[in-house]
C-alpha cells in the first residue's frame, strides 16, 4: 500500500520512525524499505545477465561443437565396425574406460552447463516481467537518500549512484525495477493520486492521524481510489441520462445522429479517462 507523506509528527510510540535507531547507511536504508516497501527499487542489471547468458551460450557452443565430433569418431570402433553409443546409451554407460569415457565426460559438462543457462534464462525472462519503479516512489528514496536523516548524501560507495538525486530525476541506470509496484490504475486515478497531495498541505491534511511508523501524516492511494470509484460510477450512471435528455431536446434528424456520434465518441474518452479499460472493451461498448 502506497502512502504519501504529509507534513506532522506522531503520537509518541516505541515505533515511531524506529529506522533512525539504525546506523546510517545500509541498515537504515534497509529498515526504512521495511517501513516502505513502495521504495524497494533496485537494478535488474540487465547488461550484465545479457553477458553471463552469452557466455554461458558460448561455453555450450563449444561443448556442442566437441560433442558432435566426439559422436562422430565414436561411430566406428577399433575394430571398424559400427559402433552402438549412438543407439543405444546403455551401450556407452558399460563402454571401457578407453572408449566411451570422452563422449561421456561431454555430456556430463553439457548437462551441468545447460542447467545453469536454463535457470539464468529463465530467471532473467521473469526480472524482464517486472515492471519500473513508480516515479514518485523514486523520488521518495531519492529525497530521503540526501537527507539529513542519511548524511545527506552519505552513501559514497559504487552503488551510491543507482536511485540518481532529486535535482536530476532521471539521471540514474535504466533497468530500476519495484518489487512492489503501484496498483494498476486508471488515467484519472493516477493524476488525482499524484496531486491530492497539495489539497492535503493546504489542511485537509489535518483530518489525518500520524502514521505510527513514519512519524508523519499520510493518506494512502487507497483512499483515493475509492474517492475516484464513485466519482466514476456517478458519471457512468449521469451519462445516459444525459444523452437521452440531449436527443429529446433536438429536433432534427441530422442533429439527433450527430449528438449520438459525440456521445459515443465521449464514452470511448471516459473508457480510456476514468477505467483501465483494454482497446478490445472500448469497441465492445461504443460498437453496441
Amino acid at each position: 500500500m502506497l502512502e504519501k507523506a504529509l507534513e506532522g509528527t506522531a503520537a509518541t510510540s516505541p515505533f515511531r520512525e524506529a529506522w533512525k535507531n539504525f546506523p546510517i547507511g545500509y541498515p537504515r536504508l534497509a529498515e526504512r524499505i521495511a517501513v516502505k516497501p513502495e521504495t524497494g527499487i533496485f537494478r535488474r542489471f540487465d547488461a550484465l545477465n545479457a553477458r553471463n547468458l552469452l557466455y554461458l551460450q558460448a561455453e555450450l557452443c563449444i561443448l556442442e561443437k566437441a560433442l558432435q565430433e566426439q559422436e562422430e569418431r565414436d561411430k566406428k570402433d577399433k575394430k571398424g565396425k559400427r559402433s552402438e553409443f549412438a543407439t543405444d546409451f546403455q551401450c556407452l554407460l558399460e563402454a571401457p574406460l578407453n572408449e566411451g569415457r570422452r563422449q561421456l565426460d561431454l555430456i556430463e559438462k553439457m548437462r551441468k552447463k545447460l542447467k545453469q543457462y536454463n535457470k539464468a534464462l529463465i530467471q532473467h525472462s521473469l526480472l524482464h516481467k517486472m515492471t519500473p519503479p513508480d516515479r514518485f516512489d523514486l523520488h521518495d528514496i531519492q529525497l530521503f537518500l540526501w537527507s539529513d536523516d542519511m548524511g545527506p548524501a552519505d552513501m559514497d560507495g559504487e552503488d551510491s549512484v543507482t536511485w540518481g538525486n532529486p535535482e536530476e530525476l532521471d539521471n540514474h541506470p535504466p533497468d530500476l525495477v519495484g518489487i512492489k509496484p503501484r496498483m494498476k490504475q486508471d488515467i484519472f486515478s493516477r493524476l488525482v493520486a499524484e496531486n491530492a497531495i497539495h489539497l492535503f498541505k493546504c489542511g485537509l491534511g489535518r483530518l489525518k492521524k500520524a502514521d505510527r511508523h513514519l512519524g508523519r501524516r499520510v493518506y494512502y492511494d487507497s483512499t483515493v481510489l475509492k474517492v475516484t470509484f464513485w466519482i466514476t460510477s456517478i458519471l457512468a450512471s449521469l451519462l445516459p441520462i444525459a444523452s437521452i435528455l440531449v436527443l429529446i431536446s433536438l429536433r432534427s434528424l441530422k442533429a439527433r445522429l450527430g449528438a449520438m456520434a459525440a456521445f459515443n465518441v465521449l464514452i470511448s474518452v471516459c473508457l480510456g479517462v476514468f477505467t483501465d479499460a483494454r482497446r478490445i472493451d472500448v469497441f465492445t461498448v461504443t460498437a453496441v
